[in-house]
């Protein structure tokens, strides 16, 4: 006689268990309502970049000028004279290195001297703190209230460089740019323009100060040196000094690139893009949430606990009194 078959072992489904295709099938259903709450993403972000306003960038590009006369050189021919004068004079070939100029901008001295030879400090209240700007800045007289308590420069240069100067130093094209970005046109183009006159007549300044000491100091040198040789080189020196003051009379450094004043609008593509992405990963996890309270094996206490949630949540219809 022929046994029957034995019935086929089914494998006890446990509840903890997760069946990817479960939730995938949840997304798929729910596609409409994915679709259309990123799309409300995208719009809302639109509207948010729209609703802020561009940003105004006022951007140029400078370089160090260069001087063709060999000051090093020239001390190296002096011998053990030269280590001495070496070590009272500027050694800078050029009127003002990249890294000098990018150590200047970088100065809180810089930032605070510019703020007060241009008057900025009411421009930047203005701009940054308004309600501030109308109860302590006089209109009649154009002058601080005598109950405004006057900040220290030196902050105030650190936070107009942190906050709205953005400098690049490039080492291999010898350059740097700047640039001030703010949300208002006007401000933006006075701190640029600023900056830009300032660091000119302030590395002018600096060099030539160096050069008419160097110039001072060799001509005490020459006073006290009688050989001819090194008269001579003494003399080079002296022409080297005088050529970088006359280097920096009238420009410090060169504007490779120009002022240039423009609108930029980020915020049109990083804005919906943020909240598009955003609503569309949170539409996905409420669906996905939705489906495991929906469909999962719930113990006593896990519908308890539900329960609960639903109450804090403030679910219309849920939350007994």
């Amino acid at each position: 006689m022929q046994t029957p078959p034995l019935p086929a072992r089914t494998t006890p489904v446990d509840p903890d268990e997760i069946n990817l295709l479960e939730y995938v099938y949840a997304l798929v259903k729910h596609k409409k309502l994915i679709i259309g709450l990123t799309l409300l993403g995208l719009v809302a972000g639109y509207v948010a970049a729209l609703i802020k306003g561009p940003t105004w960038v006022a951007e140029a590009m400078i370089a160090p000028k260069e001087r063709e006369s060999q000051q090093s050189t020239s001390l190296a021919q002096l011998g053990a004279l030269g280590g001495l004068v070496a070590g009272s004079l500027s050694l800078d070939v050029g009127s003002a290195s990249l890294n000098m100029m990018d150590m200047i901008l970088d100065s809180r001295d810089f930032g605070a001297k510019l703020i007060e030879k241009y008057s900025l400090l009411p421009v930047i209240y203005k701009y940054q703190w308004p309600e501030k700007y109308k109860k302590y800045w006089d209109q009649s007289l154009g002058a601080w209230k005598p109950t405004f308590a006057r900040p220290e420069l030196l902050n105030m240069g650190r936070f107009v460089q942190t906050k709205y100067l953005k400098k690049t130093k490039d080492t291999k094209k010898n350059l740097i740019q700047l640039s001030i970005r703010s949300k208002d046109s006007t401000f933006t183009n006075t701190i640029a323009t600023a900056y830009l006159d300032y660091l000119n007549e302030y590395i002018r300044t600096k060099v030539q100060s160096e050069a008419k000491e160097n110039v001072a100091y060799l001509d005490t040198q020459l006073i006290s040196i009688a050989d001819p040789l090194l008269r001579t080189k003494i003399l080079g020196l002296l022409s080297s000094e005088i050529e970088k003051e006359m280097v920096v009379s009238r420009e410090a450094f060169k504007v490779a690139d120009p002022l240039y004043l423009h609108k930029n609008f980020k915020e049109k593509k990083l804005f919906p893009l943020a909240t598009g992405v955003g609503l569309f990963f949170l539409s996905c996890l409420i669906v996905v949430f939705g489906h495991a309270l929906a469909s999962s094996q719930k113990s006593e206490e896990d519908k308890a606990l539900i329960e609960k949630i639903k109450r804090e949540l403030l679910l219309p219809g849920t939350r007994k009194r």
